[in-house]
């Protein structure tokens, strides 16, 4: 039961991080791209970095077979290629964004049915949040759209995105509680008996 509630609050803070980074792909859509692409690089160079220390750091008994010397060259290489080709980049992370949203649909699909198999009465409404999810990810993939417009629509989709993540983890979370309720009165009638 402690694996579920942490997964639930995981599904939970990376629903409030959809919705949060929807609002700021929506209120400043130029600025955000090359910010998300500056991190990225931040990232990686700071992994790079770490690596190389730990490779650095270890005795050589402690690092035969493992590649921190090769991850923190390459990361920091990421990172130098990131900051000098930034503007082809910003062309790349709406693409990665309606992958993320399509998946997002996808994994709220299964969990529509695992309501359903749970015998939760709103599987339908998960379900059908869970489609216009898809499709609204498919279009950002087919990206239809003027530059700006797109990420808007990409800010507008990740929103959309946490908020029905959001209501399909608490309907899946309550469900789960009423089960574990009735199993536990079950059991105690029993023992009574």
């Amino acid at each position: 039961m402690k694996l579920l509630k942490q997964l639930k609050w995981n599904l939970i803070v990376t629903a409030i991080i959809f919705i949060a980074l929807g609002v700021i792909l929506i209120m400043w859509p130029d600025a955000t791209m090359t910010t998300i692409c500056y991190m990225l690089a931040a990232l990686l160079l700071i992994v790079g970095a770490v690596s190389l220390i730990n490779y650095l750091r270890k005795d050589i008994s402690g690092i035969i077979y493992r590649y921190d010397l090769v991850v923190g060259l390459s990361a920091i290489l990421g990172g130098i290629l990131v900051i000098v080709k930034v503007d082809k980049l910003t062309d790349l992370i709406p693409v990665v964004l309606g992958f993320l949203v399509t998946i997002s649909g996808i994994l709220k699909m299964q969990n529509s049915v695992d309501m359903l198999r749970l015998g939760h009465g709103t599987w339908n409404v998960a379900f059908i949040m869970a489609i216009l999810n898809i499709a609204f990810g498919i279009v950002l993939l087919i990206n239809p759209f003027a530059k700006e417009i797109l990420i808007m629509c990409i800010g507008i989709a990740l929103v959309y995105s946490g908020i029905t993540d959001l209501y399909v983890t608490i309907a899946i979370s309550k469900r789960l509680s009423q089960m574990n309720t009735e199993i536990v009165i079950r059991e105690d009638s029993e023992d009574r008996e």
